[in-house]
């Protein structure tokens, strides 16, 4: 089992993890645009991140070239984590610069990934009794309308799509820490610190399979 990886901070002032991923054992699934990737410090298990390989700022942000290819990328792994653990729920903290401290700027934040976490809550209901959204009926009706938007938190649930535009600054990991608050695991919200390895070697065990 790979040991905590202790210099991460200091790897993430200098460099974008995303650009160059150096834990390539946990990437599962790769195509063209894209590759998907085990969460560092997953909430639980089966928590996974589609990742652009070109350094893009976020997944609104997107060319409309590869556009197609991100969300057939999307509904596969929907489809596959809804039958392996009984739901699945996306979100992104669209470069409103909070993934990794207090709404300061780093190129690991600026790069787009979407977070796919395997449960079935009502995500927006829990993070709209604290911020304004606008909603939406799918990533691409999101897509259209928000492309534009500099900073956005973006969350899908069952219930459907919902935008929220914050105009304060967020705490660290804001979403991160909404779900593993509302899961009650309110240990492991940041990431950095709560790398979680064994939960990372199990998801990679249970899923790697169905992405052959």
């Amino acid at each position: 089992m790979r040991s905590r990886i202790e210099d991460l901070c200091c790897q993430m002032e200098e460099i974008c993890r995303f650009c160059l991923p150096p834990e390539k054992e946990r990437i599962i699934y790769t195509t063209e645009h894209f590759y998907v990737m085990v969460s560092l410090g997953p909430i639980l298990e089966g928590y996974l991140l589609i990742i652009s390989k070109q350094h893009i700022g976020a997944c609104l942000h997107l060319p409309l070239e590869i556009l197609d290819e991100f969300c057939k990328l999307k509904s596969k792994i929907y489809n596959i984590l809804t039958e392996v653990y009984g739901g699945c729920i996306f979100y992104e903290h669209g470069k409103t610069g909070s993934c990794i401290s207090d709404g300061q700027s780093h190129k690991h934040c600026f790069h787009a990934h979407l977070h796919c976490v395997p449960v079935n809550i009502n995500f927006n209901d829990i993070i709209g009794q604290e911020l304004i959204g606008e909603n939406f009926s799918s990533f691409l009706s999101c897509y259209q309308h928000m492309k534009s938007v500099e900073k956005y938190l973006y969350v899908e649930d069952c219930k459907g799509v919902t935008v929220y535009q914050p105009h304060e600054t967020l705490r660290k990991q804001y979403l991160r820490y909404k779900l593993s608050e509302a899961l009650g695991v309110n240990d492991r919200w940041d990431w950095v610190k709560e790398q979680n390895w064994p939960l990372i070697e199990r998801t990679i065990s249970t899923l790697k399979p169905y992405f052959i």
